[in-house]
């Protein structure tokens, strides 16, 4: 680690100010930050196993480090971050698809290190979910798993085991359910399972389970309540799921998860009886 810092303060000095108009390196431009808060600008060169290769201005040799010692990549993407985000709160996956896939490509290989980019690169990975393509989920969410971030690494499971369910693999994603470190991301998940079992009235059960234990766990409530919008549908309890679709709209007013609810409500055909929902005579 000492001798990596010795280096960057040295490569700073190499990029001082009035040097900055000289030979411009290949590779991805990045602010590079290690632990003790030293920064360099950095043109990236690869990353593979464990390893990652830079270069800075003024110099044509690549160092070579552990991806583990940089603390953060800053990266200066050309793109609509605002118009990009709305487009995803609205349930314009295509769009946000054709934005940000492209967007995307360079920073890819980066993607196991802490940066700016995380945050797109996970709207991202959701877009290519509601989108069903199974394919780019599984390699994005690999791609999470092996962040170390454990907010990510939970996300990356779950979004593996979805994509598990979607190929009728119901044992590779209660095998990650065993692996996930989070109870209200568990539960969601062990819902999601039974919903896959086709045994919606215990997937109701474990999911009510997350919204009485983790009312305050915005990251795993909101999928949670939608997805009882659906299990209600399962038992053609219509007038249960446009309840249930309304108040998520409400409650999360302005995101992909409300979009989603009201695409679900315009596609209900209500009952007039509640008693047949139930089953009763």
């Amino acid at each position: 680690m000492k001798r990596l810092l010795i280096s960057l303060v040295a490569l700073c000095a190499l990029a001082a100010p009035g040097q900055e108009e000289a030979a411009v390196p290949p590779g991805v431009p990045a602010r590079l930050e290690v632990a003790n808060g030293k920064v360099v600008k950095v043109f990236l060169q690869s990353c593979a196993g464990s390893n990652i290769t830079f270069r800075v201005l003024n110099s044509d040799k690549d160092i070579t480090t552990d991806p583990a010692k940089i603390k953060s990549l800053t990266f200066y993407p050309k793109y609509d971050a605002a118009a990009t985000e709305q487009s995803f709160n609205g349930g314009d996956y295509p769009a946000v698809l054709a934005t940000l896939a492209p967007v995307m490509e360079p920073f890819m290989d980066y993607m196991s290190v802490s940066n700016n980019m995380q945050p797109a690169f996970c709207m991202l990975l959701d877009a290519y979910r509601e989108s069903g393509d199974w394919t780019q989920v599984r390699e994005s969410a690999a791609v999470l798993m092996a962040t170390g971030n454990p907010a990510l690494v939970i996300k990356g499971q779950i979004d593996t085991a979805l994509a598990a369910l979607a190929a009728g693999d119901v044992s590779a994603a209660e095998t990650l359910r065993a692996a996930v470190d989070s109870e209200a991301a568990g539960l969601y998940l062990q819902a999601c399972i039974e919903r896959a079992r086709q045994e919606p009235k215990t997937a109701i059960q474990t999911a009510t389970d997350v919204i009485a234990k983790h009312g305050n766990d915005m990251d795993w409530l909101p999928s949670t309540e939608l997805l009882c919008t659906r299990l209600y549908l399962d038992m053609a309890m219509t007038n249960s799921a446009d309840s249930t679709a309304r108040q998520v709209q409400k409650l999360y007013a302005g995101t992909h998860i409300a979009k989603d609810a009201e695409r679900l409500r315009s596609g209900l055909v209500r009952t007039t009886d509640e008693t047949k929902e139930n089953g009763e005579e």
